[in-house]
């Protein structure tokens, strides 16, 4: 257990919440520095620190032609395709953007056909992946939280970046291989 540091400075706290998202702190609460924790009650506000970086779309959950959400992989050392993470709903415009530029999937697609539907599910929900060809990148919005390199919370998709291929983008670290 560690104390966490308290401030009733704004400007302290800005601070904090960029220098410490690079030792993996994933942001602040904000509250009354009289305000007890209750079960259930939102009282505290917390504040998040984001990046924006590129994944690859691997998958789709929904139909190709009308994507509910994305998820996104990165690759390996080895060139192994994985799964990072999964989007939070997209936008009516953005299942239409992407619908134009993704194509389906065809043998040796190397990811499963159904994941959990939820993080922290309990094994039994599963969702049906529609898999891609792997050849879109994503730019996405993403908490700094991150656990062995995966994304511990749904992304943001923001667009797909035409200008890049997935070669472009850096590989993970070899303990995902």
């Amino acid at each position: 257990m560690q104390l966490s540091p308290i401030t009733q400075d704004f400007d302290t706290a800005k601070t904090w919440l960029v220098t410490y998202a690079a030792a993996g702190i994933e942001g602040l609460v904000a509250k009354g520095g009289s305000t007890l924790y209750r079960p259930g009650v939102r009282g505290w506000s917390k504040v998040k620190h984001r990046t924006t970086e590129e994944a690859v779309i691997g998958a789709v959950i929904g139909p190709v032609t009308r994507p509910e959400s994305v998820v996104v992989g990165r690759y390996t050392p080895d060139g192994v395709l994985v799964i990072v993470g999964r989007s939070v709903p997209l936008t009516p415009a953005q299942s239409r953007s992407l619908a134009a530029v993704l194509e389906p999937a065809g043998p040796g697609h190397p990811w499963p056909d159904t994941v959990l539907s939820s993080r922290f599910g309990n094994g039994r929900d599963r969702v049906v992946l529609t898999k891609v060809k792997p050849t879109v990148v994503a730019e996405v919005s993403a908490d700094t939280a991150r656990q062995a390199g995966l994304y511990r919370h749904g992304v943001r998709f923001i667009r797909y970046r035409p200008e890049l291929r997935a070669d472009d983008l850096p590989r993970l670290a070899a303990s995902h291989g």
